[in-house]
């Protein structure tokens, strides 16, 4: 069993946090206000995964996910680890990838694109290891309100605003709490 590498940054108002391996590959990323829940959820995640403790150092993946959070609009590649998620959250993940800037999908268009059912494909984009590199704020409910976000690991009353602000960050036009139907990409008709 081999250690992860956790680094911690703070930008302004959040931290953000990622677990690499050996290889340089994302095991997982999170954001949120609060960094000793921040941390406690990554090193949890990690104690789940791999079962050893995490050393601590600085990563350029953490200071690409703050330029991903601000909007960045050449974001460099990433290599994930997928060796600690099911297949089906693979799948899931895979579509949530494709997903354009601009633009959301819903939790009904994946479902009927990879054969699952909406609740299920709602808990694998719940429980997105990889916040803001696999794009898991581009999904919204049926009737494209904006709906929650979680924050990590767990659904906050900060969610809606983050995943607001990531949203208009990738100018996807949203009219109160709703998106304009113009934004939406169905992964079955392809880019």
């Amino acid at each position: 069993m081999e250690n992860h590498r956790l680094s911690l940054e703070k930008s302004e108002d959040m931290t953000f946090g990622c677990l690499v391996d050996k290889y340089d590959q994302l095991v997982a990323s999170s954001f949120g206000s609060n960094s000793r829940i921040l941390e406690k959820h990554l090193t949890e995640y990690s104690a789940k995964t791999v079962g050893k403790a995490l050393t601590r150092s600085d990563h350029w993946l953490t200071q690409e996910m703050i330029r991903r959070f601000e909007g960045a609009k050449n974001p460099r590649d990433v290599k994930l680890n997928r060796d600690f998620v099911s297949t089906h959250k693979a799948r899931v993940c895979t579509v949530l990838e494709r997903i354009p800037i601009g633009k959301v999908t819903t939790y009904g268009l994946i479902s009927n694109h990879i054969g699952s059912g909406p609740r299920a494909v709602g808990g694998a984009v719940g429980s997105n290891p990889w916040s803001i590199f696999v794009p898991c704020h581009r999904v919204v409910s049926g009737s494209l309100a904006i709906g929650n976000y979680s924050i990590c690991g767990t659904l906050g009353e900060n969610g809606s605003s983050t995943k607001r602000r990531l949203l208009l960050h990738e100018a996807v036009p949203i009219e109160e709490d709703k998106i304009d139907s113009e934004a939406l990409w169905n992964p079955s008709e392809g880019d």
